[in-house]
């Protein structure tokens, strides 16, 4: 790796905070120099992406991306999140340009996304498909797609980027007794509050599931552009007393182990970091039968999978597990090491080595 050159690029620096920072350090530590591309404080060249993928701002970084790929003489791009993706390859050159690797956390043109936007999505990926020379997936289903259309000339199935849990910071009693009524059944969701992630779904569950647990609650962990409009949808379900939304917090972890059951109603993943951090803190899982949750997830053994949007099937799983217990935690444990950040970081990092190495 001594010698090599490599730009590191996402949509935004929270992802690379998020996923990369561990590999980053690795890379360098190796020898290699590595140029973080992407928005926001912390990166070495920051580029203004707009997060609409067709918006005339991006216009502005795709100069900057050409300027910065012009100077900088890299021997590898490692490409991360789709937005990001599709700009650095629509700007690079053709014929004189880097080899370039694509990690997909998650292609998002799947069967739960609006057709439309699956189709744009597609075609962004086919259009610039001829300036990428290896993908990385982490589903199963994501791999079929990157074969099926022929979008790299190398397809290596991963087992993601790895997830810790985090240690406590908050103890589970203190949480108990701060945010829920003695007795209560807490279900936890922990992530972006966007129609991705679909928290409204979990809102007329919610409303369903009280008429058989009058103490159930549901608690929403992370902020984002659904925020007010999940609470006027709590009002409107009268069910807003039984809603905590706390918002963005650093004990993520801790309200997953304060809770009974945690939930994911998301309509399109990747490998879904929250899930295995659930695993983690021994918390059984009912998630919506999507990519990545079913490629993490065997159900009735380590979790639960109900059908996507199937509110009946919601909830007759989450009275299942309130009247019968939690899963094995031994079960849910042996899960979480197949794809915790101990197992999975020397496979993910010998493939973007072995890619940077030519």
């Amino acid at each position: 790796m001594r010698g090599k050159k490599i730009l590191y690029v996402a949509s935004n620096m929270q992802h690379i905070n998020n996923f990369h920072l561990d590999y980053i350090k690795a890379l360098r530590d190796a020898g290699a120099a590595v140029v973080v591309m992407a928005r926001g404080e912390g990166a070495d060249i920051d580029i203004p992406f707009e997060k609409k993928l067709l918006s005339p701002k991006n216009r502005e970084a795709r100069r900057l991306i050409g300027q910065a790929l012009s100077t900088g003489d890299y021997d590898a791009v490692i490409l991360n999140t789709s937005l990001a993706a599709f700009h650095v390859r629509l700007a690079m050159r053709k014929k004189k340009r880097p080899r370039v690797l694509n990690i997909v956390h998650g292609y998002l043109f799947s069967k739960n996304v609006n057709p439309i936007k699956a189709r744009l999505l597609l075609l962004a990926e086919r259009v610039t498909r001829g300036k990428c020379d290896e993908i990385i997936v982490m589903n199963r289903e994501d791999l079929e797609i990157a074969d099926r259309y022929r979008l790299a000339g190398k397809v290596t199935p991963s087992r993601g980027m790895g997830a810790s849990v985090r240690e406590v910071i908050t103890p589970v009693d203190n949480i108990r007794r701060e945010y829920f009524p003695e007795g209560s059944f807490v279900m936890c969701f922990v992530g972006e509050l966007s129609p991705r992630k679909n928290q409204e779904f979990l809102l007329y569950a919610l409303r369903r599931i009280k008429a058989e647990i009058p103490k159930a609650m549901l608690c929403l962990v992370g902020d984002g552009t659904e925020r007010e409009r999940l609470l006027q949808l709590a009002e409107r379900l009268g069910v807003t007393e039984s809603v905590v939304l706390v918002g963005n917090r650093t004990d993520a972890c801790d309200f997953m182990r304060a809770s009974d059951l945690y939930v994911s109603a998301s309509s399109i993943e990747g490998m879904p970091f929250n899930i295995i951090e659930a695993l983690g803190a021994s918390r059984t899982v009912l998630a919506s039968r999507i990519k990545g949750h079913e490629d993490i997830i065997t159900d009735g053994v380590d979790g639960y999978l109900y059908e996507f949007g199937n509110i009946e099937d919601f909830v007759n799983k989450a009275l299942h597990i309130y009247r019968n217990g939690a899963l094995n935690p031994a079960a849910l444990a042996e899960k979480y090491e197949k794809y915790s950040k101990e197992s999975v970081f020397p496979e993910t990092l010998r493939l973007i080595e072995e890619f940077c190495k030519g």
